[in-house]
């Protein structure tokens, strides 16, 4: 039985390696050493006497030997969990733990506030939320799924989306008071606009707005520039310039006063809110359930203004 066991192991070891195409990814995903990795795969190499993986300093990738291998191992393994499915309580009552990885202010806003219902409602599953603006991937960092916010790159995993998110104009009271409120989109080059760059290029994100066409796009003039949101959140309160950016971002501020919307009608989409995991045949129930409380928590968006208090209507399934 043991063999058994440590054979599974090997084999859940390298289907990780192929999914991930990375020792290291592996390592961090299933809480061994890189080397522990390395010298299980070695194992399994000479007991099926055949190589199973192309390594270089850079990538790994599976031979055709391992393609097929790989293939073989997956069923196996969805053979598995669909046995254990069957015949464990979870498949009833769900149970057990989810790793969600969601960013920062999204998470701290408007997710973690509404996981008391969550927990109330299905309290045998044990949640681990990691918060973080740059999960690099779903199964690299160990997670059964993430909220994501932008394009996504193509990969196996599946998406769902779950908001669309637009940019708002906004400024603190005590600014307009000082400087004049702009009342068409051309007045904003007279005001200082308080700048965004892009952490993952390093590029100043020029605004766009509803009226403007592609040429028209506005390049904002400064003397700050931020390269996080709760950064222009912070500079737009103290009275410091005008923002753009995310309307979840600003909403709370926005009902309190402490901002104020302008151009409302130059509203343009930012972009998607959405959440990715990996789909198998039998979704585990536990995950099954937390993106039916996600897909329910978005519908509609708790900083709309048609559900200002950010009550979702929680599926139980």
């Amino acid at each position: 039985m043991e063999g058994a066991i440590d054979r599974l192991h090997g084999l859940l070891m390298f289907l990780n390696v192929v999914e991930t195409r990375s020792f290291s990814a592996t390592a961090r995903a299933m809480g061994v050493t890189t080397s522990a990795v390395s010298a299980t795969i070695i194992r399994l190499e000479q007991k099926l006497a055949v190589r199973l993986l192309n390594r270089t300093t850079r990538s790994v990738s599976p031979t055709v030997e391992g393609s097929e291998f790989y293939e073989r191992c997956k069923r196996i393994v969805e053979d598995l969990e669909q046995a254990e499915l069957a015949v464990s309580h979870s498949a009833q009552t769900p149970s057990g733990e989810l790793r969600v990885g969601m960013p920062s202010a999204l998470g701290r806003m408007w997710v973690i506030p509404q996981l008391a219902s969550f927990t109330a409602a299905y309290p045998a599953i044990s949640l681990e939320i990691m918060l973080d603006d740059f999960i690099t991937g779903v199964l690299s960092e160990g997670l059964d799924a993430a909220i994501k916010v932008g394009d996504l790159p193509s990969s196996r995993l599946t998406v769902r989306k779950l908001a669309s998110v637009d940019y708002v104009l906004c400024a603190s009271p005590a600014y307009l008071e000082s400087k004049g409120r702009p009342k068409r989109p051309v007045d904003l080059r007279d005001h200082q606009c308080i700048t965004y760059r892009r952490p993952r290029n390093g590029q100043i994100r020029h605004w766009r707005l509803r009226d403007m066409a592609e040429k028209d796009i506005i390049a904002p003039k400064g003397s700050m520039t931020f390269n996080s949101g709760e950064g222009l959140i912070a500079a737009a309160t103290s009275g410091l310039g005008i923002i753009q950016i995310g309307h979840y971002y600003a909403q709370p501020l926005l009902e309190s006063g402490a901002l104020v919307e302008l151009l409302p009608d130059q509203r343009v989409h930012a972009y998607d809110i959405s959440v990715v995991f990996q789909q198998k045949k039998r979704i585990a129930p536990r995950l099954r359930v937390f993106i039916n409380f996600l897909v329910d928590m978005f519908a509609p968006p708790p900083w709309d203004n048609g559900n200002k208090n950010g009550t979702g209507r929680m599926r139980r399934s």
